[in-house]
Formats: C-alpha cells, sequence, structure tokens
C-alpha cells in the first residue's frame, strides 16, 4: 500500500515540475512581440513544438533578426532524446529524486534549421563565425540527406 501511495504523490508531482518546462532547448521562453502570429508560435515552442521553432528562426532570419534567428534554429535542429526528466518530491521516508520519464522515440533534429545554422555560423550572422562549427551543423543535416548541406560539405566551408 505504501508503494500505491508514493505513486500517487508521483503522479501528482509529475506536471507541475516537469524540468523541461517552459525552457525548451535552452530558450528561456517568452511569448511576448506585438504581431499576433509570431507570439502565438512562441506559446507553441514553449509547449516543446519544434514546427514552431523552425518557422521562427525563419521569420527572424527574413527580418534580419540573426540571433533570435539562431536561437529558434537552434531549438528546431536539437535531437530529441525521447526522455525528459522529472522531479519526484519526497514522500513518507524516501527522499525527493530525479526520475527519467520516456516521452517516445529518439526523433533527429529538423535538418533544414541544422543546414541554416551551418550557415549561419559559416557567414557569421548571429553568431561569432565558426567553421568548425559549421562544418558540424552541416554535417549533421548531410546526415539526414539535405542535399544544400552534402554540397557544402564536398567543398571548403569558405
Amino acid at each position: 500500500m505504501a508503494h500505491g501511495k508514493i505513486l500517487l504523490q508521483i503522479l501528482a508531482g509529475v506536471g507541475a515540475l516537469s524540468l523541461q518546462g517552459c525552457a525548451t532547448g535552452g530558450v528561456f521562453c517568452s511569448a511576448n512581440h506585438e504581431n499576433p502570429r509570431v507570439e502565438a508560435q512562441m506559446r507553441d515552442v514553449c509547449e516543446g513544438d519544434r514546427n514552431a521553432a523552425m518557422q521562427l528562426g525563419l521569420w527572424f532570419e527574413s527580418q534580419e533578426e540573426y540571433e533570435e534567428a539562431v536561437r529558434y534554429y537552434q531549438v528546431a535542429a536539437s535531437a530529441h532524446a525521447g526522455q525528459t526528466y522529472i522531479y519526484v518530491p519526497p514522500a513518507g521516508d524516501v527522499a525527493g529524486y530525479v526520475m527519467p520519464v520516456d516521452t517516445g522515440p529518439r526523433v533527429p533534429g529538423n535538418a533544414e534549421a541544422q543546414y541554416r545554422l551551418g550557415l549561419m555560423y559559416r557567414d557569421g550572422r548571429g553568431v561569432r563565425q565558426n567553421e568548425k562549427k559549421a562544418r558540424s551543423y552541416f554535417a549533421r543535416a548531410a546526415e539526414q540527406g539535405h542535399a544544400d548541406a552534402e554540397a557544402i560539405l564536398k567543398t571548403d566551408v569558405r
């Protein structure tokens, strides 16, 4: 019976105490923007929508707000390990601890976002120019069959 009580306490804490929270991919989530469509997509990113992150990256890049574009591309480009962590509060004699939770299959990052990050690092837009990072992002995109990334890798980054 003690295990049942502990399980109930764990389940009660899962929703409220997820460590992933609204800091998806390292981007502190703030859904404040003058454009309501952008603001709605920002909320979607906060909820873990990587496609919305890709769309925001494209939008910010088109507005020449490169640092913001990089931040959202990084979210879209990151692989999802299929796992997150939650804090399980103490219950009775059992100390609190962090527990891994399966959230589904591992998903590679968005190849187009990886390619665009490669371009940003190659050209120094929104980030300090870094050919090594550029090649790394191009390689990740090429592994997923991104033709433009494959073509760049066949030549020098610059």
